[in-house]
């Protein structure tokens, strides 16, 4: 997938040709006037272009004091360039309201809409996706007009203050409603937006096709033409540019080719029906500057405790490629260097006893093909611990079953929280493949060719595969009711195709039998196979299918005695897996082992949160827990529909709990507590006729003999109906 490419230009960027082809919907101003606010706040979306939107089940979501207080269900369709605005039925000072709505003006939230802490906007998407976000931090828009600045061409689900200004207004018609900037040009004329290069990254030796948004609503553009030159002041080469569609235009031919280091400026001019037009001037440079041609270092991947992937720009000759001493990190030169011999870009680095943290590579005297030699190429990267830590496991090597899970809980709880928008940075270390891309496991194929690949920092939404990335809950957040810490655990979250994410839903993870979706890596969607359970699942590669039952187990050990309040759901009650779940992950945790990607983001991981996936560091503790003698640990069947146990509330509990079933009829009831050996330890109820409806009993947490049992797991199991159910408990002291 291509990247965006940092300009030399303060006011503007050039983006992807692959970007512009789609359109993008987004946040474009809110306002609150000091005057007639009471009719006259509105909030405006804008289509950066070059497409139209169909607006149907969008919806933008005003926000008060954190909570959301007015909804506008959009509709129609909001052409490439074009402001519209929601409000409310009625304005004083006379403006185009597109989407009312007579509850904005007359809640008591609305009243509370003012632009202060708490304050701002949502934008969801027809898949009820929130794709872009504003929120006051502090006082942001009170008496003001808050506008996304001209370089913001596509939505962002984190507010990032940086992408707006704010400016006092008296009326709302001081502001902009209907109307947003985005244009580069200067003065009347056609509207230049969205300038852009293609490919993305200029490559040396090959050209570069210039593409624009123009807009004239005046009437017919004559002509749009790309001027440019080696210099801002000198730009005496003009290229005609076509229309591709809508308001696209693009050029005719490309900017021929040039070598690296060469820096190359341009400008589009345009002649429209009553005046003319030009953009800000902008540049874009080759790279493997700095060298004379050079090869650079693009990527540095850690392959092993003490070797290196080094990825160049460019194919390097083989000898100076191989002499090791052309690398060093900090002090420490490389004492071995391989040139892949089919990708010839590549280098395999053996550098011992590597400090971890973020290192720098240093490279000199590495030749291209064409003898141009490397001198101090550079490249930043995080060298990631993947040991375990000493004495992290004593006291948990060789227990079974719930005593284990028990065990793990305590190492492994009360981590440190990473906010949801730090995921998406962590992903810059947790989640990068050895070539410097995101690794998405919905789009890779190892020892293959991926369909695309994301930059760190590519994300978006789409309807479409390879538009971007987001933040996927391999524990769907429905099942826990997305509540922290679990929302923003990056031992469950993942960084993978928006689209594809979708797809997948909140079903779980399990084997396909009938097929109704495939993605472009070969991840599926359909009617299970996986025995004991016949709903939709989502079957991932294979390639990734312990990476991702893993971090399933995980989420067992890590929540327990956290997850009673949790909905559940089809693979598992709480964080307690149903047993078809359990056998089906446990298969697919021994069919693909633990790969050196896991224990990187283990160990990645780590830093971040302070705690480990132990089903990664020990991967027998999978089985030791989940195998048939193991079979407290996993709940048998989903609840009966003749009976059900609730959660014991509290849970934890110090003193008493109180212990919830319900009786679909008139039944003989036996309601028991065991330890984690299996042993009974209190009876609350056995026989008697108990008729239907809902009952609750207290537990005091003693046992039979009332003597005070100790802190830790038990399980209540509740037999009714000729069924059975179980649940935990955790006592505390």
């Amino acid at each position: 997938m291509p990247r965006l490419l940092a300009l030399t230009v303060a006011a503007c960027l050039f983006m992807s040709f692959a970007a512009a082809s789609r359109a993008a919907v987004f946040l474009s101003e809110l306002c609150d006037p000091q005057n007639n606010y009471t009719t006259d706040r509105f909030i405006e979306i804008y289509n950066s272009g070059p497409d139209a939107v169909d607006l149907t089940n969008w919806s933008v979501i005003a926000v008060a004091n954190n909570v959301d207080v007015t909804t506008w269900t959009l509709s129609g369709t909001i052409a490439a360039g074009q402001a519209r605005v929601c409000g409310g039925p009625t304005t004083v000072t006379g403006f185009t309201v597109h989407f009312q709505s007579a509850v904005w003006a007359t809640t008591a939230g609305y009243m509370n809409w003012n632009g202060k802490v708490g304050d701002g906007a949502k934008l969801r998407n027809a898949s009820n996706t929130v794709i872009d976000i504003v929120v006051a931090t502090g006082t942001l828009f009170e008496n003001a007009d808050l506008v996304r600045n001209i370089n913001i061409t596509s939505p962002n689900a984190i507010y990032t203050p940086s992408e707006w200004t704010s400016t006092a207004v008296t009326l709302a018609t001081d502001a902009t409603p209907g109307t947003h900037h985005g244009s580069v040009a200067s003065g009347p004329g056609p509207r230049i937006r969205d300038i852009l290069t293609d490919p993305v990254s200029p490559i040396a030796g090959s050209g570069t096709h210039v593409q624009a948004s123009v807009v004239d609503t005046s009437g017919a553009i004559a002509s749009v033409t790309t001027v440019w030159g080696g210099s801002a002041a000198s730009m005496p080469n003009a290229i005609a540019m076509e229309l591709l569609s809508d308001s696209t235009y693009r050029t005719l031919t490309q900017i021929p080719a040039q070598v690296a280091g060469a820096t190359i400026h341009c400008q589009v001019q345009t002649v429209g029906a009553s005046a003319s037009s030009q953009s800000s001037t902008l540049s874009y440079t080759m790279p493997g500057g700095g060298g004379g041609g050079a090869p650079t270092v693009v990527a540095v991947g850690e392959m092993s405790d003490s070797t290196l992937l080094v990825h160049f720009s460019e194919p390097v000759e083989e000898v100076s490629a191989e002499t090791p001493t052309n690398y060093t990190v900090g002090a420490l030169v490389a004492v071995d260097a391989v040139r892949d011999p089919q990708l010839t870009s590549q280098v395999l680095i053996t550098v011992r006893n590597i400090p971890f943290g973020v290192r720098t590579l240093s490279v000199s005297g590495v030749a291209d093909l064409s003898a141009n030699v490397a001198v101090v190429a550079t490249r930043n990267f995080t060298y990631i611990d993947v040991s375990i830590p000493a004495g992290y496991y004593n006291g948990i090597i060789g227990l079974r079953g719930s005593a284990l899970r028990v065990a793990l809980n305590n190492r492994i709880r009360n981590h440190t929280v990473v906010s949801y928008s730090g995921a998406l940075t962590a992903y810059g270390t947790t989640d990068v493949k050895p070539n410097g891309k995101i690794w998405d496991v919905y789009s890779d194929v190892p020892g293959g060719t991926p369909p695309y690949e994301y930059n760190v920092g590519q994300t978006g939404q789409g309807g479409s595969e390879g538009l971007g990335y987001n933040r996927e809950h391999s524990f769907p957040q429905s099942w826990f009711n997305g509540s922290s810490p679990m929302y923003s655990d990056l031992f469950m979250l993942y960084p993978t195709d928006s689209y594809v994410n979708g797809a997948r839903g909140n079903y779980p993870f399990g084997k396909v039998g009938n097929v109704d979706y495939t993605s472009q890596n070969g991840s599926r969607r359909g009617s299970s196979s996986s025995p004991g359970y016949s709903g939709t699942v989502f079957e991932p590669i294979d390639a990734f299918k312990g990476d991702l039952v893993r971090s399933m187990f995980y989420v067992s050990a890590r929540y327990l005695g956290q997850d009673s309040s949790w909905p559940g759901s089809p693979a598992c009650d709480g964080a307690q897996w149903y047993t078809w779940a359990a056998e089906q992950y446990l298969a697919w945790s021994q069919a693909d082992p633990v790969s050196w990607k896991e224990r990187l983001r283990n160990g990645a991981i780590y830093t971040y949160q302070g705690n480990r996936n132990p089903f990664i560091d020990h991967p027998e503790f999978a089985l030791a827990i989940y195998d048939s003698n193991a079979v407290l640990d996993v709940a048998d069947a989903r609840p009966s529909e003749t009976m059900r146990l609730h959660p014991s509330a509290p849970n934890p509990f110090r003193t008493t709990t109180m212990i919830g079933f319900e009786l679909a009829r008139r039944s003989p009831v036996s309601l028991r507590i065991f330890d984690v050996t299996g042993r009974q330890v209190r009876t609350l109820a056995l026989g008697g006729s108990w008729e239907a409806g809902s009952h609750s009993l207290e537990w005091n947490g003693r046992d039979d003999s009332g003597v005070l049992l100790r802190a830790g797991l038990y399980l209540c199991k509740l037999d009714a109906h000729a069924a059975s159910e179980t649940r935990r408990i955790v006592l505390t002291r």
